[in-house]
Formats: C-alpha cells, structure tokens, sequence
C-alpha cells in the first residue's frame, strides 16, 4: 500500500467560517467612506495580489518558470498566503494536477467540463481532502522547511496584513486622512482580496469549455477546451492567455506573441534586468510557428 505524505490544513469548518467572513465583509463599502486615496490603494492591493499568485504560485512554484534565490522565494511565498490564495505548496499541488488531467478525469477538481459551474469556480474548495496538501506531489518545494511551515499557518499572513492596514487608515494620513480603519480594511484588505480572488477562479470557468466567440479564441489543439480570453489579460496580468499556456506551460510568459499583453512576464523581465529572478524559460520556436499557422476550433 502506497504512503503518502499529507499536511493537514485547518478545520474545514473553520475556512467556511474564513471565507463567509471575508465575502460578507465586502458589504461594507455601503457603510464606509471612500477617498480617491483608498481606491488607488485598494486597485494597487488588487494587482499585487494577483501578482502574487501569477509571478508566484503559479509561474515559478507549479511550473518552475524562472529561477530566483531563495530569499525572493520565501518573499514571494509570503506574498502569495498574505493575498488569501492559501499555501504555495497546496496551489502547486492543485494546479499541477489540473494540468495532468484538464477537462478529461474528475481528478480535475475545478474543471466546469467535468463538474458544476458552482463546484469548478469555488465548491470544489468546499471539502477537506481539497484543503488538505499532498507533499509528495511537491517535493520539490517541500524540501524547503521555510515553505512548509508557509503552508501549514497561511492564514496567519492575511490576518497580520489586515491589522496593519486597519493602523495605517486609523492612525496614519496614507488613504487620504486618519481615522478611515475600517474603510481602509474593507476597500484595501477585503474588496481587493476578493476581487483577485475571483480572478484566479475565473481562469478555472471562464477558459475552460466556453466556445470560441469574439472574447475569446483557441489558437492551439490541446486536449483540453481551454480559450485565450484577450478581456481579462490586464486584470490577471497575462494569466488568461490560457489556451498558450496550456500548449506549453512551462514558459515564463502566456502571451506568446507581442501583441498579447502579458503584464506579468513583462515584470519578470524587469526583475531579470535587476538580477532578481534569472533563467527565464522561453516559447520554443517550433511552438510559436505552430501558433502562427492560425486558431484553431474548439476539440
């Protein structure tokens, strides 16, 4: 009998209870002020957040995409659990095996070919076992104990950030004014988490088994249904070039031709330019002429 080695995440009980919080919180942008200050720093929270779990969780923990030191590493790590998007090694977990099996074995936990529209945006996290991370299926990243303790108390990150954006709005004039705690917490903590949040799931539904249309097109044959989706590259900085990616995923850039905005690899190059990330993978030739001969229909 196989054993495998499993990290055991909190309650499931206590990540509704979490996510209930969180999404209820967003009501109170009828009961808070909002400054021009506050939006910016809520739009500015929502990009890093997606920066987070793009550049992050999924370019360089789930596809090894570029190289960094391991000091970046453990900063990236902290960023991606302080956004709400859990523990690196669980969405390397997660998102490796959406790559083994997409829209072709239940196994594919967030696939709406497979499963509801419902399960495959958010219901599939409803369930302990999804919660729950397989660190044999990482053991390229578990091997790094600072990444692992990461996992395990992710939600201790979110948390510290969210008291250090209640005393920056109560006590400091950096969102227009003092005393704006609570706006501070529900524009910049709460709406930008969400927001980003609801940009991750969207990669899993709305570029997978959506037909071709005039928002989205299938330029490779891949075994998958997945689409490029050109409305949504600037708020998941490249991410929903996912038909590309899903031709080749192990390149540090989605949007393979120039003419595909790809924010993401664009701040990866700036950091190469700084000798902060290096190596990064690029599109093989063979698969950019093969992109080159034309879209494709839907298979």
């Amino acid at each position: 009998m196989e054993f495998r080695v499993r990290q055991r995440a909190e309650s499931l009980r206590a990540f509704k209870i979490r996510a209930t919080i969180v999404h209820l919180a967003c009501l109170g942008v009828f009961f808070v002020p909002l400054t021009p200050a506050l939006l910016i720093a809520a739009a500015i929270g929502f990009f890093l957040r997606v920066f987070s779990w793009e550049v992050g969780s999924h370019r360089y923990f789930s596809h090894r995409s570029f190289k960094t030191s391991r000091a970046f590493q453990f900063l990236l790590a902290v960023l991606a659990a302080a956004s709400g998007q859990r523990g690196v090694l669980w969405w390397a977990e997660h998102h490796r095996r959406h790559h083994r099996h997409a829209d072709r074995h239940p196994d594919d936990l967030h696939s709406p070919v497979l499963h509801s529209l419902w399960h495959a945006h958010f219901g599939w996290l409803l369930d302990q076992d999804a919660l729950d991370t397989d660190l044999d299926s990482v053991r390229d990243l578990a091997r790094y104990p600072e990444l692992v303790w990461i996992n395990k108390v992710h939600y201790f990150f979110p948390l510290g950030l969210l008291i250090l954006t209640f005393i920056a709005g109560q006590y400091t004039a950096l969102f227009g004014r003092s005393g704006l705690g609570l706006a501070a917490v529900v524009w910049v903590f709460f709406v930008s988490m969400v927001l980003s949040q609801q940009a991750a799931f969207s990669l899993n539904t709305a570029m997978h088994g959506v037909r071709p249309g005039w928002f989205n097109s299938r330029r490779f044959a891949t075994p998958d249904s997945t689409t490029n989706m050109w409305l949504l590259a600037i708020p998941t900085l490249g991410g929903a070039w996912h038909n590309n990616h899903h031709r080749y995923m192990n390149s540090a850039r989605s949007g393979f031709y120039w003419y595909e905005l790809d924010l993401a690899y664009l701040i990866l190059r700036a950091l190469a330019t700084c000798r902060i990330v290096w190596d990064l993978q690029p599109v093989p030739d063979d698969v950019l002429a093969e992109g080159r001969r034309g879209a494709v229909a839907a298979g």
